[in-house]
């Protein structure tokens, strides 16, 4: 009796798990180990809802939050950021000094989705200011 109750009862849970878990890994974090978070949704542009998260919270924000457009990380060290680059294979497509930071913009076929910047596809910013980074996919919108 409890078999024909608790097989169908398992035989979902298995499913729903089975549906939930790529969704689950596709929403992971792109970037290990940053000081903070900063998820872009709605846009993908400065025009971007922006909500922060500290290390501890941001896989969660990242699973809640609808229309997802990109992603960024803070380091304290610029080496760091850079190794998030090379994790995933990035070319460098070209860089510019803006004010006090340095932008490098690299493409990657192992991250989704680009944007467009000069005729050149792209989907991994790096800024370096001072000693400290950050790194983003697609971009990094807003200030750093």
């Amino acid at each position: 009796m409890f078999a024909k109750i608790f097989a169908p009862f398992a035989a979902a849970l298995l499913c729903a798990a089975a549906l939930l878990l790529p969704q689950l890994a596709e929403r992971s974090l792109l970037f290990a180990g940053a000081q903070s978070y900063t998820f872009y949704a709605q846009s993908a542009s400065s025009q971007a809802q922006i909500v922060q998260a500290t290390p501890q919270q941001a896989f969660a924000v990242k699973l809640t939050l609808c229309g997802l457009t990109g992603e960024s990380a803070q380091y304290e060290s610029v080496e760091e950021a850079f190794s998030q680059a090379q994790k995933y294979g990035a070319t460098l497509a070209f860089a510019e000094r803006a004010a006090d930071v340095e932008n490098y913009y690299y493409y990657s076929p192992r991250l989704p989705g680009s944007v467009e910047i000069g005729g050149q596809r792209v989907n991994l910013h790096v800024a370096v200011r001072g000693g400290r980074a950050a790194v983003g996919s697609p971009l990094i919108f807003g200030g750093y």
